[in-house]
């Protein structure tokens, strides 16, 4: 069972270090943004440490207790990072507790010239202090604080020459922007930005506040760290879930859909979450690409998605299930290993010749514009690096081939795979269906413009929604405040002349197709100011 600790922070960069920090406890770190959609804190522009603490906790506090139940109990913390260069600390920690803004006014060139003019004393140190909320059972722990600082620091030097490099796809604080990037620690020969992330952790500045925070909520038995499963011994049900492999254009997709709309599957798509951990890393305009970030990721963290759509299984609860869109081993292997539910898991790999594949890349006419043979290559083999080549050495017992029609690829899945399942089932999962109720009002109408294929603002879905719903018209701003909250892996984003737009993506398409069959929303006939797409 994962806890939930809310930070409040406005930076997706320091949201995604926290919780690479965590990563070892059952713990989910969420933003208070994500959280509740309030703004963050007003952190002070001031120079005593101790104050600029007190304040923001209690600004925090304030913003806290409007937006949450009375009588809740969950746990809040704030950071605070700062960084003394010894050369320019004369007076006070210089750029100390003001160093956010005075990266934005300093460039390495003059740093450089200062401190040589100085001397060339390069020592530097950088801090983080955490504060922790306290619940009412932890404040009798510790003589009725309010709150706990836990506090960590790294030495170094500033760099003597300021390198040129891209951020790090997957660990975005080991970027090109902040301190980081001109902060060598003692021991090293590389600032910290283009450490391996293995080196970087042993002497991430943060690392030791979180794991004293980590540690104290261990000690009074708030959160546990991560545990190796049980893996399964029995099985309660002869249906399977389904994970299907293999390369771009193979046919998984259309598989799964066919699953769906026959069989009752829930359809989940990988790559769905792989985009999520995108966004959440880099928003949504970034230049890093999606497909150097996965290598990345799925080299360093090959649970990542596999991680998630087990917490999406868990939080929506419908089954069965089919999962399409695994490119590494190691993540169908966390997959199995992880999956807590009674089906028995079945794992299919489809193949087909490349240039039948390219033939139907061309034709399905992707956002992804694999319009040339070069491309379409390129991205084979960037997935085979992922590993996509060893899931079908390993799976190959499991192997189809799709150089026919899709009758025939239907025939066979069915005749090999599908022996005791009931075609057309009637499912009545809606009451367990979890999910805000804007949410799946969202999901449903956007499935209703599948055939489009259209993009929309939220002003467009908003109107579309109040043409299908005949209860209470639902505001714009709600749909506005959800989509703005956090991102997630129901939706594509594209940027149309600075508009963000959204539409289903395979796994919101699969959500909203339960929903559909179980609880259709009645639908009015269109207008004329319907809009375009």
């Amino acid at each position: 069972m994962m806890f939930e600790i809310v930070f409040f922070t406005s930076s997706k960069i320091k949201l995604s270090h926290a919780r690479h920090l965590c990563r070892d406890y059952n713990v989910k770190v969420t933003s208070f943004r994500e959280k509740t959609f309030h703004a963050n804190y007003i952190e002070p522009r001031i120079y005593d440490r101790e104050e600029l603490l007190k304040q923001s906790y209690e600004d925090a506090l304030q913003r806290w207790q409007k937006a949450v139940s009375k009588g809740e109990n969950r746990l809040f913390f704030i950071e605070d990072t700062s960084v003394t260069i010894d050369a320019l600390s004369i007076e006070r920690e210089t750029p100390g507790l003001d160093v956010k803004y005075w990266m934005e006014e300093t460039d390495f060139a003059n740093l450089d010239q200062q401190l040589k003019a100085l001397g060339n004393n390069r020592k530097a140190t950088v801090r983080s202090d955490v504060v922790l909320h306290l619940s009412p059972e932890l404040r009798k722990a510790t003589e009725d604080k309010n709150y706990l600082c836990f506090v960590s620091s790294v030495s170094g030097q500033v760099v003597d020459v300021e390198q040129s490099f891209d951020t790090n796809p997957m660990y975005p604080w080991l970027d090109n922007k902040t301190f980081n990037k001109w902060f060598m620690p003692d021991g090293c020969s590389l600032p910290v930005s283009l450490l391996a992330i293995e080196e970087a952790d042993k002497h991430d500045f943060r690392a030791n506040a979180f794991q004293q925070m980590l540690a104290f909520l261990e000690q009074h038995k708030i959160i546990t760290r991560r545990t190796t499963p049980v893996v399964q011994s029995s099985l309660d049900s002869e249906e399977s879930l389904f994970i299907i492999c293999g390369p771009t254009c193979s046919g998984k997709s259309t598989l799964a859909e066919h699953l769906a709309d026959n069989y009752g599957y829930y359809h989940i798509e990988a790559s769905d979450f792989m985009y999520l951990s995108y966004y959440q890393r880099h928003g949504v305009a970034s230049s890093v690409s999606i497909g150097d970030f996965a290598e990345q990721a799925l080299h360093d963290q090959p649970e990542i998605v596999a991680d998630q759509i087990l917490e999406n299984i868990e939080k929506n609860q419908i089954a069965p299930i089919v999962v399409t869109g695994f490119r590494s081993p190691l993540e169908v292997e966390w997959f199995r290993h992880y999956y807590a539910g009674s089906y028995r898991i079945v794992i299919v790999y489809i193949m087909a010749d490349a240039e039948l594949r390219f033939k139907r890349a061309l034709l399905r006419q992707r956002e992804d514009q694999l319009d040339s043979r070069e491309k379409f290559d390129k991205r084979d083999a960037q997935q085979a690096s992922m590993g996509l080549l060893e899931l079908e050495e390993r799976f190959k017992s499991d192997l189809i081939e799709n150089n026919g029609s899709l009758e025939e690829l239907f025939s066979y899945f069915e005749k090999n795979y599908l022996k005791n399942h009931q075609k057309n089932p009637i499912n009545n999962q809606t009451e367990q269906l979890k999910g805000r109720k804007l949410e799946n009002l969202i999901l449903m109408t956007l499935a209703k413009q599948l055939p489009n294929r259209g993009y929309f603002t939220t002003t467009e879905i908003a109107h579309l929604m109040n043409q299908f719903l005949e209860d209470q018209p639902k505001s714009k701003n709600n749909i506005s405040r959800y989509f703005n909250q956090r991102f997630y892996p129901y939706f594509e984003i594209k940027v149309i002349d600075g508009k963000r737009k959204y539409r289903l993506s395979n796994t919101g398409h699969g959500k909203a197709r339960i929903l559909l069959k179980n609880k259709p929303i009645n639908l009015h006939p269109p207008t004329a100011e319907s809009p375009a797409t």
